[in-house]
């Protein structure tokens, strides 16, 4: 009864280690994709706080100010930050977007399935 069980072990491995693989590949993935949003949001967030209490140029300080803060929180790539409303009166809306391109980590699946998208994530 021993020699036929030896192997079990190996061929259970063998079936559920791609699974279990997988399936901690898309948890990272979708954890790094969280990641960038929170952070994305708290540099769009600091810089058009920053922007609002400008006198001169808003615009600039915000987009300045969501740069440097997004520098610092991506650990690869180069966020972009652009201005959609200016600002520059009191009263006035100031929005700053802030945009970064997600590593994929599970473009090597893109050949096994169809659909799945093969380069960064935006």
């Amino acid at each position: 009864m021993k020699d036929r069980e030896q192997g079990s072990g190996l061929i259970e491995m063998a079936l559920t280690l791609p699974i279990v693989l997988l399936v901690s590949v898309v948890i990272i993935q979708f954890g790094v994709a969280a990641f960038a949003g929170a952070a994305a949001e708290a540099a769009a967030r600091q810089g058009a706080r920053v922007g609002s209490v400008a006198q001169v140029n808003p615009a600039g300080y915000a987009v300045a100010e969501a740069q440097r803060v997004a520098v610092t929180s991506f650990a690869a790539g180069q966020p972009a930050v652009v201005a959609l409303a200016p600002g520059g009166v009191v009263g006035s809306e100031l929005t700053i977007r802030v945009t970064y391109q997600v590593p994929n980590f599970m473009s090597f699946l893109g050949s096994l399935f169809a659909g799945l998208p093969t380069g960064p994530i935006p």
